[in-house]
C-alpha cells in the first residue's frame, strides 16, 4: 500500500488559494514584496533597528529548542521605557518570556511593525525579551538522538511541551539572566501548556512572577474552529495516525513561494484563507504584512499533538494523550489517561487573562469553565470581537490590549 504524501495539508491549501483567486478574479500585476518575506527571524529583527540572540535549549528528553531574544530596545536604548533611571539602575528582574500558540512559533511576535508588535513594545519599554519555540515548529527541529525524518522524533503532545518545553526553557532563561523570576506571556497552546506544567509540577510558580494568558485554552470542548472540529467529529486525525504520517503542515519552507506570492497578489484573499482555517476575525489585520505571514507561517507541530486537540475535543476533557488501553496501561498505569487537575493550580500565582467573544479555540464557555477553576485569577478582560489570532497580529492590540499588559507586568515584575 502508497503511503499517503506528508504534504497532504498543503495540497488542500493550495486547491482553496486557487479557489478563493479565481472567485475573486485576482488578475493584478505584482506588487514589490516585503523584503522581510526573504530575512530570517534574526534578520527582520536587526533589520527594524534591535539587538537580536539566538539560544538554544536541549530539553531532559533531547530537544533542542530555539529561542530568541531581545535584550533592549530599538538601538540598544528603551525609547518608552516604563522604568526610571534607578529602577532600570536597580531591577534585574525585567525578563518576559513569550510563548507562541499552536501550529505558530515566535515569528508571531513579530509580524507586524515594531511600534505594533508586542516583543518591540516590550524591549522598547525596558523588558528583556525571550521568545520560545516548542518541539517539532520550525525553529525546533533538532534533537540529540533523531532527526525529523524519524518517525521517533514525532511522538509528542503538548503533554510533553507541559512537562519538559515549557520548564526547560525557563530554567534556561533564569539561569542565563541570573534572574530569580520572569513574566510568562502564553497565547494559546503556550497557555495549556503552562496550565497542566503548573498543576504537573507547581514548584515552576516559584519562578514566574505573574502569568499572563492570551486566548486562554484548558477544555475545548465548545470549540468553533470548524477545521479543527471536523478533524476530531470525522476522526480524521485517528486515520492519518495510523497511516504514520508524523508531521501536521508543511514547513514555511516548502510552502514559501505558493503563499508569498498568494499574499502579495491579495492581501484579502491571503485574510480570507487565515478566516477559512483559523476561523473568522474582526480585529484589524496588516495586509501589507501578509506576504510577511505567508514566509513564516504555520509553524508546524506532529500529528500526534494535533490528535491530542482532536481527543480533546471529542472527549470535553483536560486531559493527558490517549494512547489506548493497552497504551495507557504502559504510560500511565491505568486504563484512562489521567485528568490535569486545575485545583492543584499553584494559588500563589497571579493570573492575568485576555480571552475574546469571537474566539473559536477559547471559546467563551470554555474559557468560563477554566476561569472558574483557578485560585488567583486577579484579572481577565473578554474582548469585544476578538478572535483567537487577533492577541498577537491585530495591529491595534497595541492600543486596547498591549498598554494592559504592561500595567499588569509594572505591578507585579518589577
Amino acid at each position: 500500500m502508497m503511503k499517503p504524501s506528508s504534504s497532504t495539508p498543503s495540497s488542500l491549501l493550495l486547491c482553496l488559494c486557487s479557489l478563493l483567486l479565481l472567485v475573486r478574479g485576482v488578475h493584478s500585476l505584482q506588487a514589490d514584496i516585503d523584503p522581510d518575506a526573504y530575512r530570517t527571524f534574526t534578520q527582520i529583527v536587526q533589520s527594524k533597528g534591535y539587538p537580536c540572540e539566538e539560544h538554544f535549549v536541549t530539553t531532559y528528553d533531547g530537544y533542542i529548542l530555539r529561542l530568541f531574544r531581545i535584550p533592549s530596545g530599538r538601538n540598544n536604548t528603551f525609547v518608552d521605557s516604563v522604568f526610571s533611571e534607578n529602577e532600570m539602575a536597580a531591577n534585574s528582574s525585567r525578563v518576559v518570556f513569550l510563548q507562541h500558540g499552536l501550529l505558530d512559533s515566535s515569528f508571531t511576535w513579530i509580524l507586524n511593525e515594531p511600534n505594533e508588535s508586542l516583543s518591540y513594545i516590550l524591549a522598547d519599554a525596558g523588558y528583556d525579551v525571550w521568545m520560545g519555540n516548542n518541539r517539532g515548529n520550525t525553529y525546533s527541529k533538532n534533537h540529540t538522538k533523531y532527526s525529523p525524518s524519524d518517525h521517533e522524533f514525532w511522538q509528542f503532545s503538548w503533554d510533553e511541551m507541559a512537562w519538559y518545553d515549557f520548564p526547560n526553557m525557563i530554567d534556561y532563561v533564569l539561569s542565563y539572566t541570573n534572574s530569580s523570576k520572569l513574566a510568562y506571556i502564553g497565547h494559546s497552546e503556550g497557555t495549556i501548556q503552562a496550565f497542566s506544567g503548573l498543576v504537573v509540577t507547581p514548584g515552576i510558580a516559584d519562578k514566574l512572577s505573574i502569568y499572563i494568558g492570551y486566548g486562554p485554552v484548558a477544555t475545548v470542548s465548545h470549540i468553533g474552529n470548524i477545521p479543527l472540529k471536523s478533524l476530531a467529529d470525522f476522526h480524521v486525525d485517528t486515520f492519518v495516525h495510523l497511516f504514520g504520517m508524523d508531521q501536521f503542515m508543511p514547513t514555511p519552507t516548502q510552502l514559501k513561494g505558493l503563499f508569498v506570492d498568494f499574499c502579495n497578489d491579495c492581501g484579502t484573499c491571503c485574510e480570507d484563507v487565515i478566516e477559512a482555517i483559523c476561523g473568522p476575525h474582526k480585529a484589524a489585520f496588516n495586509e501589507s504584512r501578509m506576504p510577511v505571514m505567508a514566509s513564516h507561517e504555520p509553524g508546524g507541530t506532529s500529528v500526534q499533538n494535533m490528535q491530542h486537540w482532536c481527543q480533546a475535543i471529542r472527549d470535553g476533557r483536560f486531559q493527558m494523550y490517549d494512547y489506548g488501553l493497552l497504551g495507557n496501561m504502559e504510560h500511565y498505569h491505568q486504563d484512562t489517561p489521567p485528568v490535569y487537575d486545575l485545583t492543584k493550580f499553584p494559588p500563589q500565582l497571579p493570573v492575568a487573562l485576555f480571552s475574546g467573544s469571537l474566539g473559536d479555540l477559547a471559546n467563551p464557555t470554555d474559557v468560563n469553565m477554566l476561569i472558574a477553576q483557578l485560585p488567583n485569577v486577579v484579572y481577565w478582560e473578554e474582548i469585544p470581537l476578538y478572535a483567537h489570532l487577533d492577541f498577537c497580529w491585530d495591529y491595534t492590540a497595541n492600543q486596547n490590549l498591549y498598554p494592559k499588559t504592561i500595567k499588569f507586568l509594572k505591578q507585579y515584575h518589577s
